[in-house]
């Protein structure tokens, strides 16, 4: 179906005629003072018509204009658009104004008013938004990043904002659990993944929880060592760019994501990325003084428990799904093709979803698992389960890994492999290449349970990168708990082929 385009004529601050033309797509440019040239302020660039340095205004299509709106005999247009410049990458906010004539204040309005359901078709518009800001974030760089990055974007989109610093340990997590889930659209985080891990606990905490967790969705920031979540909803270039992620706030639609509860003897709560044993919790959490390395740290870690060959010996219940790497790969396949082709018949995924539920299915922990679940007793190099594709940059590790499959994607090395073929698997994680490693194990799995068996040797379990106790403890999956505004589907394709 065409959409007939939607015109309007207006001039520039030199009397020259702008056509703007809206064809249900893109905002287009006509006429001899369509040119314009670029005026900087501190946080953008405003176009200005000047006559004797024209440069064109490319078109801007519906997933880069934040705002149109006429007041006062001007026509205001704010977008993000790509940066000029051959050294130049991403996007820079725009903001275009026009000069209307005193007759076309009805017709601009219906312009306007058109281009804003079109540009925000089955979207929020001026969103309400609640932003946690961590600010030893980014290596106390979080506020800034807001302020100077991102603030602007929202308040070009006409956003209400509404900001509050988290001021210590589980400060969001309180935020989250007393916040009035009827003012705001979106819970936003700027810090790292602690904060997002804080926050979804703080929502199950609440009497409403499930309402809580479908009414208000997460929206994501990176401004943190780690921002797994981000770089797998945009790749690992644009996921830690401020400015393309508060795009994303602005046009993501919410995406369902599971979540998992963490079982304990005396205590229970809900992790979003990974459980972590082993080298791989250790490369994670012994090197926390060495934070200021950034993503370096963690490599580091690695490495030198390689060079070591430590193992950690343990006792894993598995409810297992599949363990056929070939299978699980297609499956993977299947599910992003499906996930696409509902967004191309514009129906949402969730209306042919199960409804949530918050139910714990696993036995007491001080019981038997169920007899056809899986045991391995084995020392193992780690044992790390995901519900993400990417734990940090240039760390593929669960390449199958699906937002909203209800399982858990866990890799698995047994035994004490020789240096070289575990610095094999470490040279190819970084594409997710490692999968097919002989010494590489890969299930998708329900729930599982997992005791440390205690040695001389100190031994780290991490849960969503965070430090829990070496103790026994069990994980279940709970289907599309959470959701995340996205501007994709589903995660971006990291599955190798």
């Amino acid at each position: 179906m065409t959409m007939t385009t939607t015109a309007l004529r207006v001039t520039n601050d030199h009397d020259q005629a702008v056509e703007l033309r809206y064809n249900g797509e893109a905002i287009t440019f006509a006429g001899e003072g369509a040119a314009a040239m670029p005026t900087r302020d501190r946080n953008c660039m405003i176009m200005l018509p000047n006559a004797t340095k024209p440069s064109a205004v490319s078109p801007i299509d519906n997933h880069h204009v934040l705002h149109v709106s006429a007041k006062a005999n001007t026509l205001f247009l704010n977008a993000l658009c790509k940066r000029e410049g051959k050294k130049r990458t991403g996007l820079q906010l725009v903001k275009l104004r026009y000069i209307l004539s005193s007759e076309q204040s009805a017709e601009a309005d219906r312009f306007c008013e058109v281009v804003m359901a079109g540009v925000y078709k089955g979207l929020v518009q001026r969103k309400r938004l609640k932003v946690l800001i961590n600010p030893a974030g980014g290596q106390g760089r979080a506020r800034t990043i807001f302020d100077e990055q991102v603030r602007p974007i929202f308040n070009a989109a006409q956003c209400t904002v509404d900001v509050q610093c988290t001021e210590y340990q589980n400060h969001a997590l309180e935020i989250a659990k007393q916040l009035d889930i009827t003012a705001y659209d979106c819970l936003v985080t700027v810090s790292g993944d602690g904060i997002i891990h804080e926050a979804l606990n703080g929502f199950l905490l609440r009497e409403d929880a499930l309402e809580a967790l479908q009414k208000v969705p997460l929206g994501v920031i990176p401004a943190g060592t780690g921002n797994a979540l981000s770089i797998c909803m945009l790749g690992e270039k644009a996921g830690f760019d401020p400015v393309q992620t508060a795009l994303q706030i602005i046009k993501g639609k919410p995406m369902a994501l599971d979540l998992c509860s963490v079982t304990y003897a005396d205590k229970r709560y809900y992790s979003f990325l990974s459980h972590n044993y082993g080298m791989t919790a250790y490369a994670d959490l012994a090197t926390e003084p060495l934070r200021w390395m950034g993503d370096a740290r963690t490599v580091l870690g690695l490495v030198k428990e390689i060079m070591a060959r430590s193992t950690y010996p343990m006792e894993a219940h598995l409810d297992v799904v599949e363990t056929d790497k070939q299978k699980i790969k297609a499956s993977y396949k299947a599910a992003r093709a499906a996930a696409a082709n509902s967004s191309s018949a514009e129906t949402s995924p969730d209306a042919a979803a199960e409804p949530c539920t918050l139910e714990h299915t696993l036995p007491a922990l001080d019981t038997p698992t169920p007899e056809s679940w899986t045991v391995v007793r084995d020392d193992v190099a780690f044992f790390l389960t995901s519900k993400v594709p990417w734990l940090a940059r240039g760390m593929l590790s669960h390449p199958c890994a699906l937002p909203n499959d209800g399982l858990l994607d866990l890799l698995l090395v047994r035994g004490n492999p020789s240096i070289g073929k575990q610095l094999d698997v470490f040279g190819k994680v970084e594409k997710g290449e490692h999968l097919d490693s002989s010494i590489v194990e890969y299930y998708k799995v329900k729930s599982f349970r997992l005791r440390p068996i205690q040695t001389k040797k100190k031994a780290y379990v991490a849960i969503d990168g965070e430090h829990a106790p070496a103790e026994t403890f069990q994980v279940e999956t709970h289907p599309r708990l959470a959701r995340v505004l996205c501007v994709n589907d589903t995660y971006v394709d990291t599955c190798p082929k």
